[in-house]
């Protein structure tokens, strides 16, 4: 499968919106700022979560909960630290999330003038 660049995904997004606002008969610059903020909160909070994972902040815990488990199964689990999951993946999130609330920004602004 290929991979889409976060300016793409992001672009698309913004055309889920307009075509919201249309679909609503409602399309204004602050409605479409409201809708791009909504829809870009996702994408920061995945790229926050995975942003946090990445920083080996939980893997101590997750080890020794591992470990934990592991006695009384009698048998050494394999696992994958939260740290290796989200590694490198967190800034293509943010990336999405970052492009989506500055657009939302420049529409409010200019929505409010």
């Amino acid at each position: 499968m290929k991979k889409y660049p976060p300016a793409f995904i992001a672009v698309v997004i913004f055309v889920i919106a307009i075509i919201w606002g249309l679909i609503k008969k409602n399309l204004s610059l602050i409605m479409l700022s409201d809708t791009l903020f909504m829809l870009g909160l996702p994408f920061l909070i995945i790229g926050i979560l995975l942003w946090v994972f990445s920083s080996g902040f939980f893997d101590t815990f997750q080890r020794s909960m591992h470990e934990a488990v592991g006695r009384k199964q009698k048998k050494k689990a394999n696992y994958t630290p939260l740290s290796q999951v989200g590694q490198g993946v967190y800034l293509f999130w943010l990336k999405i999330a970052g492009i989506i609330l500055v657009c939302s920004l420049i529409f409010y602004a200019i929505g409010s003038i």
